[in-house]
C-alpha cells in the first residue's frame, strides 16, 4: 500500500481522495450518480497505477569513451535504448546520472517518425568532466508517467560505468641537474661526463647488444646487459601536500587541484626522462617509487602513478611532513599558501636542491630564498609551471 501511495502524484492523490469522498457520500446518501462518479475516479486512478507499475519495456546499454580523460577533457557516452518509448497510455522519460547529476536523455516519441518506431535507438551525449576523480555514469533512471499524470514510477536500469578523470596537463619541460653520489658510495657531487654502471639485468629481446657486459656474461653463462645512468641524473622526490590546512580560504578545491596538476606534471617529466622518482603525499597515505629507466621505456609503476593522481584528495589531519632522504638530490614539495616553510625546510633535509612550489592566491614575490629553500609562488598551476622552468634552467 505504501508503494502504491508513493507512486501516486499529487494530482493522483487528490483524485483518489475525491473519488473516495464521492463514493462514500453517494452510497451513504443514496445518490447513485455521485457514487458512480466516485467509482469512476477511483477506477481511473487504479488504471494509472496498473499502467505505470507494469513491466518496464525499456532496457539500456551504455558505451563510454574514453574511460580515462584529463579534467575538462572531452568524454562522450552512447546509450542504446531497446524497447518502446510508449507503452499503451504511459509516457517514458529517461535520465542518466553523471556523478549524481541528472543528464536528460531525449527519447523520441513512438509514431512521430519512422526512425522512432524502430526497436533500438542510439543516443549520444557528453559526459561532463569538471572535477578530478572517479566519475560514476549511471544507472539510467527510467520514469514512467501515466497519461493524465496521476501516477509516476521511476526505476533504475543498466550498469554503472566509471570515468577516471586525471589532472590537467600543464607544460613543465626542465629539471635541474642532479648531483648523484659516486658508484663507490663517496659523496661526489661533481657533474661528470660519461655514464655510470648502476646495475645488470638478463638480456631480453629489444635490448641494445652494445650494452652487453661480457665479463659477467662469460662468468654466468647468460647474456647480461649493463644498466647505465648519467652521473648527474637527478634522483627526484616529489611531495604533494595533501593537508587541508595548507590551502586556507580555498573555494571548491581549486588551489589543491592546481597543486595536484603541478605535482603530476613534475612526476610525468621525471618518468619520461627515465630518472628515478619517489612520490608521496604529506600524510603518507600514498607513496610510490618509480625506478629509473636508461632506455626510457615506460615503467608499470609510472603508469600506475598517473592513474593514482585521480584519487588523491585532502585530509583534515594536521600531520608533520616526513620524507626519506637517502640518495635524494632534488626534493620538491608542492603545497599551498598556508604551509610552514620552516617545517618543510626541516622535512626536505640535506638534499642539494630543495624547492617549494606554492599555490598562493596573492603572492608577494614570485621567487624567494628561505633558509636554503628555493620558494616559487604563483596563483595557479600554469604560472607555477612557467616559474619552475625559469628557475630550473638556471
Amino acid at each position: 500500500m505504501a508503494t502504491l501511495w508513493r507512486t501516486l502524484t499529487g494530482r493522483g492523490r487528490g483524485t483518489a481522495a475525491l473519488g473516495l469522498v464521492l463514493l462514500g457520500a453517494g452510497l451513504g446518501c443514496r445518490y447513485p450518480v455521485v457514487a458512480v462518479l466516485g467509482a469512476l475516479l477511483l477506477g481511473l486512478v487504479a488504471a494509472e497505477l496498473a499502467s505505470v507499475l507494469g513491466r518496464t519495456t525499456v532496457t539500456t546499454t551504455r558505451e563510454v569513451s574514453p574511460r580515462v580523460v584529463v579534467r575538462h577533457g572531452e568524454c562522450r557516452a552512447r546509450l542504446h535504448i531497446d524497447g518502446a518509448r510508449r507503452r499503451a497510455l504511459v509516457r517514458v522519460d529517461a535520465v542518466d546520472l553523471v556523478d549524481g547529476e541528472p543528464v536528460v536523455v531525449n527519447l523520441p516519441d513512438a509514431g512521430s517518425s519512422p526512425e522512432a518506431r524502430r526497436t533500438t535507438t542510439t543516443l549520444d551525449y557528453p559526459v561532463p568532466t569538471p572535477r578530478r576523480g572517479l566519475v560514476a555514469v549511471g544507472p539510467v533512471r527510467v520514469r514512467a508517467v501515466g497519461l493524465t499524470g496521476m501516477a509516476a514510477h521511476t526505476a533504475g536500469t543498466g550498469s554503472v560505468d566509471h570515468v577516471r578523470v586525471l589532472p590537467r596537463r600543464v607544460p613543465v619541460t626542465t629539471l635541474p641537474a642532479g648531483h648523484r653520489r659516486a658508484v663507490t658510495g663517496g659523496d661526489d657531487s661533481t657533474e661528470l661526463g660519461g655514464t655510470d654502471l648502476v646495475g645488470l639485468h638478463e638480456y631480453t629481446i629489444g635490448d641494445d647488444l652494445r650494452r652487453l657486459h661480457w665479463a659477467t656474461s662469460a662468468r654466468t653463462g647468460t647474456l647480461m646487459v649493463r644498466e647505465d645512468a648519467e652521473p648527474s641524473e637527478p634522483h627526484v622526490c616529489v611531495v604533494l601536500d595533501d593537508r587541508a590546512a595548507s590551502y586556507p580560504g580555498s573555494g571548491p578545491g581549486e588551489p589543491f587541484e592546481d597543486a595536484v596538476e603541478l605535482a603530476a606534471a613534475l612526476c610525468r617529466l621525471t618518468i619520461e626522462a627515465g630518472h628515478p622518482l619517489r612520490f608521496q603525499v604529506a600524510s603518507r597515505r600514498v607513496s610510490v617509487t618509480v625506478p629509473g629507466s636508461a632506455t626510457r621505456h615506460p615503467r608499470p609503476e609510472g603508469q600506475e602513478l598517473e592513474l593514482l593522481f585521480a584519487e588523491i584528495d585532502t585530509t583534515a589531519d594536521d600531520l608533520r611532513v616526513d620524507i626519506e632522504h637517502a640518495d635524494l638530490d632534488l626534493a620538491v614539495v608542492v603545497t599551498g599558501a598556508g604551509s610552514d616553510l620552516a617545517e618543510l625546510s626541516l622535512a626536505l633535509g640535506v638534499a642539494p636542491t630543495r624547492i617549494v612550489a606554492a599555490v598562493d592566491p596573492a603572492p608577494v614575490v614570485a621567487v624567494e630564498q628561505y633558509g636554503g629553500l628555493l620558494v616559487v609562488r604563483s596563483t595557479d598551476s600554469t604560472g607555477l609551471a612557467a616559474a619552475w622552468d625559469r628557475v630550473a634552467a638556471r
